[in-house]
């Protein structure tokens, strides 16, 4: 008799049990659903960490093009600042290098290719992207005045170069894709095997027209 009666009492519980699981996830869903579709959200930031110039040397011959010879490593890091919303990206993160507003070279820092994971940047965490570029010889176009920033700015030691970063994000819960393009003004001074140059954290801005 009395474990008849406990076999009825436990029936009885379950039901009680899944109504106040719903009630708990329901009560979850209005809280924190508001949050996601109505906390706007912050862009993603870019950072250069890291970079390194092992060459850079440039051939004039005077008709107005100029050949950029250059060997050089970058580390870019895209971070989503955001509290409780994640961020994928959409579409390749492609990377352009500038002198004085020039482009002389163009990289790509990651793949439209990439998985899920690879694609997707969780709350309050930073993906890094690593890569080097050389060339021998690569056109730009420069003018004799670049010409002469370039044979100042190899005689100072250091050279200022532009890097533009660009791609395109979309964010959690939230519609449409937003597009980045960024500046990041590097100093580059020239690395050799036994003493690499110093180089500092730069902070990247929003890019515009004349940027590089």
């Amino acid at each position: 008799m009395v474990d008849r009666r406990r076999g009825q009492e436990q029936k009885m519980g379950w039901p009680a049990c899944c109504c106040f699981c719903w009630c708990t996830i329901m009560v979850c869903a209005v809280i924190y659903v508001p949050i996601f579709l109505f906390v706007p959200y912050t862009s993603v930031s870019v950072t250069v960490d890291d970079a390194s110039l092992d060459r850079l040397s440039l051939a004039a011959p005077g008709n107005g093009t100029a050949f950029l010879s250059y060997n050089l490593s970058l580390t870019v890091a895209v971070r989503n600042g955001n509290v409780a919303i994640r961020a994928w990206r959409t579409a390749p993160l492609d990377a352009e290098l500038r002198f004085r507003g020039r482009p002389f070279a163009a990289v790509r820092l990651a793949g439209a290719g990439d998985g899920e994971r690879g694609r997707r940047i969780r709350a309050l965490t930073t993906k890094v992207y690593r890569v080097a570029a050389a060339a021998e010889r690569a056109p730009v176009e420069l003018g004799s005045d670049r010409v002469a920033e370039f044979a100042r700015e190899r005689v100072a030691g250091e050279f200022q170069l532009g890097l533009i970063v660009a791609g395109q994000f979309k964010y959690q819960a939230h519609r449409g894709r937003h597009s980045i393009k960024v500046s990041c003004p590097l100093k580059l001074s020239l690395s050799t095997s036994t003493a690499p140059a110093a180089f500092a954290r730069v902070k990247c801005t929003e890019a515009c027209e004349d940027d590089g």
